[in-house]
């Protein structure tokens, strides 16, 4: 079963809702995709069987065609974990060896397609190291929120997986004349602004909603099940949020202000670029309309 932990003392961080990381000190195994585009994502190990492949129905999910849907399985036999390959077209390894069956050490690396995952038996220094990594390779030290390059990459698979299930819409956000605030008070209390702009965000935002910083004062977030309709309603409940609560910073309170443009994938959108760049061309009709404004059309 997932477990979760604060991911930095200063911020909570907006994860992937299947991404989970082990309470402070404890020492449950787990796995760690350590490379590919899942890079982050954890589960815990108990006593159900997990199986690890391309269909959603696994409980470690890599979607991606070096993966066969069913790929492999890891299971508890007495103290010791096994894993064993079901099959699948480009074969499982364990330390760089192609195996069918073979038991779990601390350590352990397993490659499914072109993903690399580790296997840990509990909160080992090599655990705690890849935990630190992975927080440089995918987030953003200010705000918490993903990066522009893993946002970008999650962006990717949930388009794909939206394509044959539920509605899925993107807010594009840019804080108003940010610049004004960074040449008149400081980029320290820029950032102190950025930082409590994004708590706000994640105050008022749904709780699977994964959340980006794209840009210096540009965030988006994905909305999975919305509607363009349900997107615009809650990025005026996120406008609304941030201009009637002034930022406290260490000189003074500042009124801020935010433009959201909204889209929502449809069949003329081939990729998660595509989606963004049309929310962004709304963001930009946002500011040309005088800014603090939601714009969903155009």
């Amino acid at each position: 079963m997932p477990s979760s932990r604060d991911q930095n003392s200063k911020t909570d961080r907006n994860t992937l809702a299947e991404s989970t990381r082990p309470e402070e000190g404890a020492a449950n195994p787990r796995l760690i995709v350590v490379s590919g585009m899942m890079l982050g994502l954890q589960i815990e190990l108990g006593d159900a069987p997990v199986v690890i492949g391309r269909g959603s129905e696994s409980a470690l999910a890599l979607p991606h065609p070096s993966v066969s849907r069913q790929h492999c399985r890891i299971w508890r036999d007495g103290t010791s974990y096994l894993i064993e390959d079901l099959g699948s077209t480009n074969r499982t390894y364990l330390n760089g060896k192609a195996v069918v069956r073979a038991e779990l050490r601390d350590g352990d690396q397993i490659s499914v397609g072109n993903n690399a995952i580790k296997f840990f038996v509990g909160a080992s220094l090599e655990a705690k190291y890849h935990d630190e990594l992975i927080d440089l390779a995918i987030y953003d030290s200010l705000t918490g929120f993903y990066n522009r390059r893993h946002f970008r990459a999650l962006l990717d698979e949930e388009v794909e997986k939206a394509r044959t299930a539920e509605p899925l819409s993107l807010l594009m956000m840019d804080l108003d004349d940010f610049k004004q605030i960074n040449d008149s008070f400081g980029h320290l209390v820029g950032d102190q602004v950025l930082s409590a702009v994004a708590q706000i965000m994640r105050a008022h935002a749904p709780a699977d909603s994964p959340m980006g910083r794209l840009g210096g004062e540009e965030f988006a977030m994905v909305l999975r099940g919305k509607t363009l309709e349900q997107a615009a309603a809650q990025a005026e409940f996120l406008r609304a949020a941030i201009a009637a609560r002034p930022i406290g910073t260490r000189e003074q309170s500042l009124a801020v202000t935010i433009s959201i443009g909204v889209a929502q994938l449809t069949a003329g959108i081939a990729s998660g670029t595509e989606l963004i760049d049309r929310a962004d061309e709304r963001l930009y009709r946002a500011k040309q309309g005088g800014r603090n404004c939601v714009c969903s059309s155009g």
